[in-house]
């Protein structure tokens, strides 16, 4: 299958790798897509980046990876999102942002699913969490899709 990515592929983007007990398994994998069309009231469950979805699977909880001078983070939210895209008004500040990751700076990644974009490629964008919003200056491109986020080391 062309986008499934082999766990040394995808880790190999990343300077460390912190796993706990898979718990996002095929039931909580449904309940997330469920949780979150429900979120964006999306008539169809939400489809997650077949990649997020295989990273989240293996337990990985967080990654690193240092890019030159840069350095970044990557606390994924796994079966989370919905809640927390609820505890920071999404709906309100970022409509049909999902968020997937915190920074460990203050910051959210989010996947852009405007206009109904329901198809496991959305653009992945960041938006400081304190001032979510679509707005120029509000949030910045990361990614044009999450696959190029993990591949493309410049992506953050």
């Amino acid at each position: 299958m062309a986008d499934v990515v082999s766990h040394h592929l995808w880790q190999s983007h990343f300077d460390a790798v912190r796993r706990g007990p898979s718990t996002f398994d095929a039931v909580a994998l449904a309940r997330a897509r469920t949780a979150l069309s429900e979120e964006l009231g999306f008539a169809e469950p939400f489809i997650l980046p077949p990649l997020l979805a295989e990273i989240l699977e293996a337990g990985v909880l967080w990654c690193s990876r240092g890019v030159g001078e840069r350095y970044a983070e990557f606390g994924w939210l796994g079966a989370d999102m919905a809640d927390v895209s609820r505890r920071y008004e999404c709906a309100q500040y970022m409509p049909a942002g999902v968020p997937i990751a915190f920074d460990g700076g203050g910051g959210l990644y989010l996947l852009d699913a405007r206009g109904g974009r329901n198809d496991g490629r959305q653009p992945v964008v960041w938006s400081h969490s304190g001032s979510l919003g679509w707005e120029d200056g509000d949030h910045r491109i990361a990614a044009v899709d999450f696959e190029s986020f993990v591949h493309d080391e410049s992506a953050v």
